[in-house]
């Protein structure tokens, strides 16, 4: 080798990638931004999805009036047992 000619430095690959995507990201910043929030939002709706679990289905028609139901009773029950006397009242319990 003569001293004229210069040896180049070795620059390591993932150098070369972030000067290469540095130039890529100022040639289209619009896209770039979009492709960033796009792949951020999909990792966040996989994130939520993993971490949120089953969906549990509401309960039918038929089973929130039921509920209703024991609720009402019971709640009528407790009505009438505060009223009478204590001898009736403890019959009236379930």
């Amino acid at each position: 080798m003569s001293i004229g000619q210069k040896r180049l430095p070795v620059v390591p690959s993932t150098a070369r990638a972030v000067a290469k995507s540095d130039g890529v990201i100022s040639d289209y910043p619009l896209s770039s931004v979009l492709v960033v929030f796009g792949v951020g939002l999909g990792i966040g709706v996989a994130l939520g999805a993993m971490l949120g679990g089953p969906a549990v289905p509401p309960p039918s028609l038929a089973k929130r009036t039921e509920l209703a139901a024991e609720k009402v009773g019971r709640q009528i029950l407790d009505a009438i047992a505060a009223v009478l006397p204590e001898s009736l009242s403890k019959h009236m319990a379930a």
